[in-house]
């Protein structure tokens, strides 16, 4: 199991590093912080990672929200998560005991009557907990944000009831993702992402990925894109019933952002569901749907190192308000929480950069966007609070 779980991680492209705190930054809004965690079936369609095809799709779901109340903290991983993690993955002894900022299950805020709502998906084979460092910001500056765990495609994941679930190594599908991954040609393409010297070539990157990782970066967005549709079909029970959020949602301000194929689906989904406002993918490429077609509401590319001069690809196929902010000597993985919480794997997805630094540039500018097209906030300048880091490369298109 475990040298399994080993190869599962260097086929993922996971980082490598040494930790650099041991205590989670306090977010910075008005705000205390709870978190809760959610479940749903979705009884339309069959899950994909299950041989016979039988079951039908579930999701995990992990909620922050703003709170008046503050109690003992939750830990960065539930029990069965840590230990996991620890015993099978390698991660270091601080997961088993790292705490939060954030409250289980506390009565979200009374200062507002309704929260704009944040939706966001985790990198592949990676977990809905990896970026609570900025799902703890946004929420304490007056937003509820839940991101969704994509099943068979995440590390791990716990159900409200204590149920855990992880990769199944015996699933034919995820047995032909890793086949692509291992491909030769997949880390080759990565590695030509900086040597592309014009446009035309660097799109060009961009069809060969998909090409060779079909599966993963084409069926897999749409299915991820799928999941995040069926969870805002969700919000409308939850704003009816639920204890926590009956009432709190505004379902006229919802915004979808995510890390890696999460962003990539996270932008399909802003493509084809209307009722998506405003989205963030950060180091998500440019591939599937948006490659194709146009991008139909406010976005913003949060990019790694190795998207330099790929400004004017992210944003010229957009009817809307666009913006390409990539930061220089960063890496993927430097877009969650293994910025400053690393993994100690083979194959380093880190950048030179100092890893809090990222963290700061993503608290700041995925606020500000969403301030600025879910509050309306129309006076945020953003791309002047990007002129405010020297390490970011700014290309926008506003409409």
């Amino acid at each position: 199991m475990k040298r399994i779980f080993i190869l599962l991680l260097l086929s993922s492209f996971f980082a490598a590093g040494q930790s650099q705190t041991e205590s989670l930054p306090k977010p910075t809004g008005k705000y205390f912080v709870g978190v809760t965690y959610l479940s749903f079936v979705d009884h339309n369609r069959k899950e994909l990672f299950d041989n016979n095809q039988e079951k039908t799709r579930e999701i995990t779901v992990k909620a922050w929200y703003p709170s008046d109340i503050i109690s003992d903290f939750e830990p960065y991983l539930l029990n069965s998560e840590s230990e996991f993690a620890i015993k099978y993955l390698q991660f270091p002894e601080m997961y088993r005991t790292l705490k939060t900022n954030s409250s289980r299950d506390v009565p979200v805020s009374s200062k507002e009557s309704k929260y704009p709502i944040l939706i966001f998906s985790h990198g592949w084979g990676e977990h809905y907990s990896q970026n609570s460092v900025l799902m703890e910001e946004l929420a304490s500056h007056g937003y509820i944000v839940f991101s969704i765990s994509h099943h068979y495609e995440c590390k791990f994941t716990s159900f409200p009831d204590g149920q855990f679930i992880y990769i199944d190594m015996n699933s034919q599908r995820l047995q032909k993702i890793m086949g692509e991954m291992a491909n030769p040609e997949a880390l080759e393409l990565i590695q030509k992402f900086p040597s592309a010297s014009n446009d035309e070539e660097r799109l060009q990157v961009f069809v060969d990925m998909e090409k060779v990782l079909p599966t993963c970066l084409t069926e897999s967005s749409k299915y991820w894109a799928e999941d995040i549709s069926f969870f805002i079909d969700q919000l409308n029970g939850l704003n009816g019933e639920n204890k926590f959020f009956k009432n709190k949602l505004n379902l006229n301000a919802i915004g979808v952002f995510g890390m890696s194929l999460g962003g990539l689906a996270s932008n399909e989904a802003s493509m084809l569901d209307k009722r998506v406002r405003a989205c963030v993918s950060m180091d998500g490429g440019f591939h599937g749907l948006i490659s194709k077609g146009e991008i139909k509401v406010p976005t913003m590319f949060l990019n790694s190192k190795r998207y330099l001069g790929y400004g004017n690809i992210f944003t010229n196929r957009s009817e809307m308000d666009c913006y390409s902010f990539t930061v220089r000597n960063s890496d993927h993985m430097n877009f969650s929480d293994y910025s400053i919480y690393p993994v100690p794997t083979a194959i380093p997805l880190l950048g030179s950069i100092e890893g809090g630094k990222v963290i700061e540039i993503m608290n700041i500018m995925v606020l500000n966007f969403f301030d600025k097209y879910l509050k309306e906030k129309h006076n945020i300048d953003l791309i002047r609070k990007a002129e405010l880091f020297s390490e970011i490369e700014i290309a926008t298109n506003i409409k």
